[in-house]
């Protein structure tokens, strides 16, 4: 009898080890494929932010672009006045090319010692001269 106990506890273990994989396989995290078309710099430049906080007060700074795109970058401020969906003016340091484009902040995570990182999405870039009305004599 005692083998018959050993056969028993063995069939067991093995439909519970089954049971463990399949349960393993079911509930594995599911890797997030990569939702960025364009490949990430990481060299740092400058770039110049201008935008309105809820308030209506204008918010002006110089950052570091920690890494960038074609379609757009991530810095890290100490402002707190930065939300998911606001438009922002920017004017990235690219050589001699610095153009101003108009952009949404799609991401705001809070870092160490009262920072906060900023992810920004290029929408276009602006008319770099503004159409004028001249009176005609």
């Amino acid at each position: 009898m005692p083998e018959l106990d050993v056969q028993i506890l063995a069939a067991l273990a093995q439909t519970v080890a089954k049971s463990e994989r399949k349960a393993a396989r079911t509930y594995a995290p599911a890797v997030r494929p990569e939702r960025r078309r364009d490949r990430r710099n990481k060299a740092p430049r400058q770039v110049w932010i201008q935008a309105t906080d809820a308030n209506g007060k204008l918010i002006e700074e110089i950052q570091v672009m920690r890494d960038y795109s074609r379609g757009g970058f991530y810095f890290v401020s100490s402002l707190h006045c930065y939300c998911v969906g606001m438009h922002v003016h920017v004017i990235p340091a690219f050589g001699s090319l610095n153009l101003e484009f108009v952009a949404e902040v799609v991401r705001v995570e809070p870092k160490p010692k009262m920072a906060y990182g900023i992810g920004v999405k290029l929408l276009h870039a602006r008319d770099p001269i503004a159409p004028h009305n001249s009176a005609k004599s």
